[in-house]
């Protein structure tokens, strides 16, 4: 692609980035004379027409936001099957390398960062425009240091639906929000929540969640709490840390409403105000510092000693402390004499064995036992036990317990029936983590299929909405994408075209040159040779003439 022009406007000159749907190129406006960003979508998301139509409708609503830390969107086009973006072009770093470079972040500077993220996201929000992939990677810092937040352009207008690319769901996972990595659709929390993670790494130079594979990390996010960052920076502000704390609730309706509600919360905190608080925290303020609503312990002041009935307070202290140690000692024979009559006394009995009985038979069994079985009922499912029966006590059955003690009886709501979901369309990761929080077991079967992206599922057994218990097995289909194929004749094709050819067709390179009359330039001998059959990912080695 580099050299190649787009648009008749827009010239490719160097390859800056790529990720899971798009490389990333520094090219050249030879109308407007200025560098730009050009994002050129991969071959293989180029087959679905769907996601073609939402690429164009979504890029088109991220051209229409204009802010100061938005990465401004020019012109959206196709050409020849290959679609592309033309974006401003931020040449500096990104959040990511500078985080690695400073190890952690001061609090001033984390706070200023966060804000104008948020403020780039209230515009977003403002527009019906999601982001859903927040992260270090795509804040850009300009040469004047502000931020600038990229990729829009996978952004999802507010009315649809979720996107997913390959081996990852569209987000890098240690950012992704817990809706997300089930497979559910993300909203401007989504966002927040995203925004939440890179704050926190931001003060606290890590992510707070890390495991061997992206699955691991999203059920750590559907899970698991993060570690307060407050225990990790000892000196960081409790405004801070509550702001944070807030933002990545697991739960969507507890995190902030919206990104200015975050604004407010990091103008207050900056001023040293009271902010939101977290379900799970309570405000504290720190003693010593000018805030008005800060408890300030002083000592009471002196109080002069009293003397009555001619005794001094020293005479009075010592009488009172022997008048109770002697109620103590009263105490303790008198409770332990109570305590010998009610424990050591009262018969012990072994909990019957009252399981598959119905509960009334179950509570007779108890009582006649000389146990007492509680009034509140526990119903959980079981596929063994039928309704209506007791699969479980606790304490369990057998187990050494005192005459009266309370019996709790679970009782039998038979197999829980659920529906499958829709897999179909989603990556293998995708449905894994939908999979293991419905108690599902997925089992997978790998073959081509050329109308799907590889690692996306084209098929499943069961079937959407069919009933089946938790613990059961549903199969599904991964796509390998593009299966053999033959190779084409390449020789007389110029080094260019031979190589476009390559990557069109997902198929590497080796070049070599030998001297040649009149094929300077030209590809004069290839190998595996024209109609032999090749798959994608093979190299292809190319004698060019000079």
């Amino acid at each position: 692609m580099i050299g190649k022009v787009l648009a008749e406007r827009y010239e490719l000159i160097e390859k800056i980035a790529e990720g899971g749907m798009a490389r990333v190129y520094r090219g050249r406006d030879l109308l407007l004379k200025r560098t730009v960003a050009v994002k050129v979508l991969k071959d293989q998301m180029t087959g679905d027409a769907a996601f073609i139509r939402r690429f164009e409708r979504e890029a088109q609503s991220a051209a229409a936001l204009s802010h100061p830390h938005i990465v401004s969107i020019y012109d959206v086009g196709e050409q020849d099957g290959t679609y592309f973006m033309v974006m401003e072009y931020i040449d500096g770093k990104n959040l990511k390398e500078y985080i690695r470079e400073k190890g952690r972040l001061p609090a001033p500077e984390a706070f200023r960062i966060t804000r104008q993220i948020a403020e780039a996201l209230e515009q977003a929000h403002k527009a019906g425009v999601i982001h859903r992939d927040i992260k270090p990677q795509n804040i850009l810092f300009s040469r004047e240091g502000n931020v600038k937040v990229t990729d829009f352009g996978i952004a999802i207008a507010g009315d649809g639906v979720t996107v997913t690319v390959g081996d990852e769901i569209i987000g890098s996972v240690q950012y992704i929000a817990p809706e997300q990595a089930r497979g559910g659709l993300a909203g401007k929390q989504s966002d927040l929540y995203s925004l939440g993670i890179v704050f926190y790494e931001m003060v606290t130079g890590k992510v707070p969640f890390t495991g061997e594979s992206p699955v691991a990390v999203a059920m750590k996010h559907i899970q698991e709490q993060i570690v307060p960052p407050g225990r990790l920076v000892s000196d960081l502000p409790g405004q801070l840390e509550q702001i944070i704390l807030k933002a990545v609730q697991k739960d969507a309706a507890e995190r902030y409403n919206s990104a200015q509600e975050i604004l407010e919360d990091l103008i207050s905190a900056e001023g040293n105000k009271d902010v939101r608080v977290s379900p799970a925290r309570t405000t504290v303020n720190n003693v010593g510092n000018d805030q008005e609503d800060d408890v300030i312990l002083r000592p009471n002041p002196p109080v002069e000693e009293e003397k009555s009935w001619g005794l001094s307070s020293k005479t009075k202290r010592a009488l009172l402390k022997g008048f109770l140690a002697i109620a103590f000692i009263a105490g303790i024979f008198g409770g332990g004499a109570y305590f010998l009559s009610t424990y050591f006394f009262i018969p012990e009995v072994a909990v019957p064995e009252v399981r598959n009985l119905s509960q009334s038979d179950a509570s007779q069994v108890l009582r006649e036992a000389g146990l007492v079985p509680a009034p509140d009922i526990e119903y959980i499912y079981d596929d063994q036990i039928q309704v209506g029966n007791v699969v479980k006590t606790d304490p369990p059955e057998g187990r050494i317990v005192r005459q009266d003690r309370v019996i709790d009886l679970y009782i039998s709501k038979g197999s829980e029936f659920i529906k499958t979901p829709d897999l179909q369309g989603r990556t293998e990761m995708e449905a894994r983590v939908i999979l293991n929080d419905m108690d599902l077991i997925m089992n997978v079967e790998r073959d081509y299929n050329e109308d799907i992206p590889e690692g996306h599922i084209y098929r499943q057994v069961p079937g959407e909405s069919f009933r089946i218990s938790r613990g059961d097995e549903v199969v599904v289909y991964v796509s390998r994408g593009r299966g053999p194929f033959e190779l084409a004749d390449l020789v007389g094709y110029s080094e260019q075209g031979a190589l476009d050819y390559l990557e069109e067709n997902d198929l590497r390179a080796s070049r070599r040159y030998r001297f040649s009359i009149g094929s300077s330039g030209h590809v004069i001998e290839q190998d595996p040779g024209a109609g032999e059959e090749v798959t994608p990912g093979q190299t292809v080695e190319l004698v060019i003439g000079e």
